[in-house]
C-alpha cells in the first residue's frame, strides 16, 4: 500500500514536474537602470553613472562594478561573487540608491534594479505580417489584440513587441520663429507638461455619499495641443494706454500634427516589413506546457485576426528542450532494458531479474516526487544524475543478489539467505556508493570557488 500511495504521488508530480534544458541557475549579477532623456552620454556619465558607482562600491559582497553611459540611459552592472544572497544584496543596493538619490538630476527617472534571470530569455518568437496594412497598423493590431490574449496565458509573463512605430503628437518647432519669440525648447517642454495633467482635486461629501473630484487636463485632441499658451508677448503702458499682452501659443510656434515615433527596429519575413512577438515565460514554469499553450492559444487567435493578418511561429528554443529532453530518457530507457537482458543472462532466473527490473522505475518515480516537492526541474542535469543513480541501483543489486545466492547455494532456505547475503554486503555496498559520491563532493564543498560550474 505504501509503494502504492508513493507512485501515485510520482505520477502527480511526474505529471506537473518542470522541464527545462538546464537547471535553474542565479547568477550573481545585478543592474541599475536610470533614464534620464535628452542627455548625452558625457553628462549621464558625469550627473549619473559616477555618483552610482562610488555609492554602490561598498555593497557588501561585490566583485567588480562597470557601468554603461548611452544617450539618455545609464546602466550600472554589479557582479557579486558567488553564494551571496542577491535579496540581501539588493536591499543594500536600495539603501546606497536612497542616499544618492537627491545628489541625482532631477529629471532623470528614479534608478531601477534588475536581477538577471535566464528566465527572461524568450522561449518562443512570432511574426505578424499582412501584405495589405502598413508595419504601424499591424503594430497596433498587435498591442490592441494579440498581446493582451497572450499575456492571459498561465506562465507567461510578457509579448514584447520589434518593429513598426507606435502612433504620437509630433510637433515640429520652427528655430526662427522661436528665437523671434525668445523663448526655448525647455520653456515649451515645461508649459506642455504643466498644462497636460490630470490632478486629484479632493472630495464633496453629499449625505453619506462622498465623491471623487479630478482636474480633467490631459489633452484629448490635437486642437487643444495648437491652443496651448507657451508664453505673452507686449502688454503694459504703451503711449499713455494700457495694452493686455498678446497670447503666444502652440500654432504660432510650431506644427503639431499625428506622426509616428522614430523606428528603431525593424523585422522582415521574406523580405516583406512585419512585426516581432517575444514571449517570456514566468520563472520556474514548466517551458514546455507554457510552450504548448501558446500554440494552443496561437491557433484560437488566427480564427479571431482578421484574414489578411497571418501569425507564424519563428523560433521556440522548448523544441530543442524536448527533443534533448527525448534523447536521453531514451538512452536511459534503452539502458535500462539492455541491463534487466544482461542480469537474465547472467543470473539465469527470472524472479530476481523482475525485482531488479521493477525497483528500477520505481526508484526513478519516487526520485521525481522528491525533485517535485525540492522545486528541482527535469533537464539535462539531473536526468544525468538519476541514469547515474540508476547504475549505481543495478551494481548495488547484482551484488547483494549474488551473496543471496552463495547463501542458497549451501543449502540455507529463503528468508535466512535473503537475510544473512543483504547484512554481509550493507558495508561494502555504503563504501562503494560513497565512493561515488565523494567523487562529486569537493564539487558541492568548493562551488563558491568553481563559479558557474558550482
Amino acid at each position: 500500500i505504501v509503494f502504492i500511495l508513493l507512485l501515485g504521488l510520482s505520477g502527480f508530480a511526474f505529471v506537473n514536474l518542470a522541464i527545462d534544458l538546464m537547471p535553474d541557475i542565479s547568477f550573481p549579477y545585478l543592474i541599475v537602470s536610470t533614464t534620464y532623456s535628452g542627455a548625452g552620454p558625457e553628462e549621464v556619465e558625469r550627473t549619473i553613472s559616477r555618483p552610482l558607482e562610488s555609492a554602490l562600491v561598498s555593497v557588501t559582497g561585490l566583485k567588480k562594478i562597470s557601468s554603461t553611459s548611452n544617450k539618455g540611459s545609464s546602466m550600472v552592472t554589479m557582479e557579486f561573487n558567488y553564494g551571496t544572497d542577491l535579496a540581501d544584496a539588493a536591499n543594500s543596493v536600495r539603501d546606497g540608491l536612497d542616499r544618492i538619490k537627491r545628489y541625482l538630476p532631477t529629471d532623470a527617472d528614479p534608478p531601477a534594479i534588475f536581477k538577471f534571470d535566464p528566465s527572461m530569455i524568450p522561449i518562443i518568437s512570432l511574426t505578424v505580417s499582412s501584405e495589405n496594412r502598413s508595419p504601424e497598423d499591424i503594430r497596433q493590431l498587435a498591442k490592441d489584440m494579440i498581446v493582451p490574449r497572450l499575456e492571459q496565458i498561465d506562465g507567461v509573463a510578457t509579448a514584447n513587441i520589434n518593429g513598426g512605430r507606435d502612433k504620437q503628437v509630433r510637433i515640429e518647432i520652427d528655430a526662427s520663429r522661436l528665437e523671434a519669440y525668445g523663448l526655448t525648447v525647455t520653456q515649451l517642454q515645461s508649459m506642455l507638461a504643466a498644462q497636460n495633467l490630470q490632478v486629484s482635486a479632493g472630495t464633496i461629501t453629499e449625505g453619506r455619499t462622498s465623491y471623487i473630484l479630478t482636474t480633467m487636463g490631459e489633452y484629448t485632441s490635437l486642437e487643444q495641443v495648437r491652443n496651448t499658451v507657451v508664453s505673452y508677448a507686449g502688454g503694459g503702458l504703451v503711449n499713455g494706454r494700457i495694452e493686455q499682452p498678446v497670447s503666444i501659443f502652440i500654432r504660432d510656434l510650431a506644427n503639431v500634427f499625428w506622426g509616428y515615433k522614430d523606428q528603431e527596429s525593424s523585422v522582415y519575413v521574406d523580405d516583406e516589413e512585419a512585426i516581432r512577438l517575444r514571449i517570456q515565460k514566468q520563472s520556474g514554469k514548466n517551458s514546455v506546457q507554457v510552450a504548448k499553450s501558446v500554440r494552443k492559444r496561437i491557433a484560437q487567435l488566427e480564427k479571431e485576426l482578421p484574414q489578411d493578418i497571418k501569425l507564424t511561429e519563428t523560433d521556440n528554443s522548448t523544441d530543442q528542450i524536448e527533443k534533448s529532453i527525448n534523447n536521453v530518457a531514451q538512452s536511459a530507457i534503452s539502458g535500462a532494458v539492455l541491463a534487466v537482458l544482461i542480469l537474465f543472462i547472467f543470473l539465469r532466473s527470472v524472479k530476481p531479474t523482475i525485482i531488479i527490473g521493477v525497483s528500477i522505475p520505481i526508484s526513478i518515480f519516487i526520485t521525481l516526487m522528491l525533485m517535485y516537492f525540492f522545486g528541482l526541474t527535469l533537464n539535462l542535469m539531473t536526468l544525468a544524475g538519476l541514469f547515474l543513480g540508476v547504475g549505481m541501483l543495478v551494481d548495488n543489486s547484482i551484488v547483494i543478489l549474488e551473496n543471496i545466492y552463495h547463501y542458497r547455494e549451501k543449502g540455507a532456505k529463503l528468508e535466512p539467505a535473503a537475510i544473512l547475503g543483504t547484512q554481509e554486503m550493507i558495508v561494502a555496498i555504503t563504501g562503494s556508493t560513497l565512493t561515488t559520491i565523494c567523487v562529486f563532493l569537493p564539487m558541492v564543498l568548493f562551488q563558491s570557488i568553481l563559479g558557474i560550474a558550482g
